[in-house]
């Protein structure tokens, strides 16, 4: 049977896990296309007054609530993740798992810490400064076109979601495996049965 610090290792990363992939699935699917969207219907145009010389269209009003939405999201990733190491130190310490399991467990967390780190605080503190302080016209569809700053933001914006999307597919994996891994005592007693 597992022991109460067992169940509350299991408990944390499931909900660090859990909390982390449900934001970033609300964000996917009902936040950006939402955001984007809807200013398009509306054909939502207006001026920027923290950068009254900023280009604003439909895009630039959706990139900017979206952009907003990120940050909030970026503070759940962060008690997400506290969550899921506290819940990895717990597993580490009452050995809540074969020790296969919580190696494998623990290469995720710190693939998944690195990658938010890179994604959330280098990319996105990038991008954010981008959409704060440079003047991009993102009406601008053409490459040829876009300014350096406008090329700079979509290679970042690329590299954002596709780091995001790869420590989404991380965290699945640890959700995984701290559901159906079972504790030695776990096994012992499946074992005498």
């Amino acid at each position: 049977m597992e022991s109460t610090g067992a169940r509350w290792s299991k408990l944390l990363i499931l909900l660090g896990a859990g909390i982390w992939l449900g934001g970033f699935i609300m964000l996917g699917y009902g936040v950006a296309p939402v955001n984007f969207g809807i200013a398009q219907q509306w054909e939502l145009e207006g001026s920027n007054p923290a950068m009254p010389e900023q280009p604003v269209s439909y895009r630039t009003i959706g990139g900017e609530l979206t952009g907003n939405s990120i940050l909030r999201l970026n503070m759940m990733e962060s008690l997400s993740l506290f969550l899921i190491v506290i819940g990895m130190v717990l597993a580490w310490n009452t050995k809540a798992g074969t020790d296969r399991n919580l190696i494998f467990r623990t290469i995720v967390v710190l693939l998944v810490t690195a990658a938010f780190y890179y994604y959330a605080i280098r990319v996105g503190g990038r991008l954010t400064e981008l959409r704060s302080t440079v003047p991009i016209d993102f009406s601008i569809t053409e490459n040829a076109l876009k300014s350096v700053a406008h090329l700079e933001f979509d290679r970042l914006h690329k590299t954002y979601t596709r780091v995001a999307g790869f420590t989404m597919g991380l965290l699945a994996l640890l959700f995984a495996f701290s559901v159906f891994d079972q504790t030695p005592g776990d096994k012992a007693e499946a074992a005498g049965n």
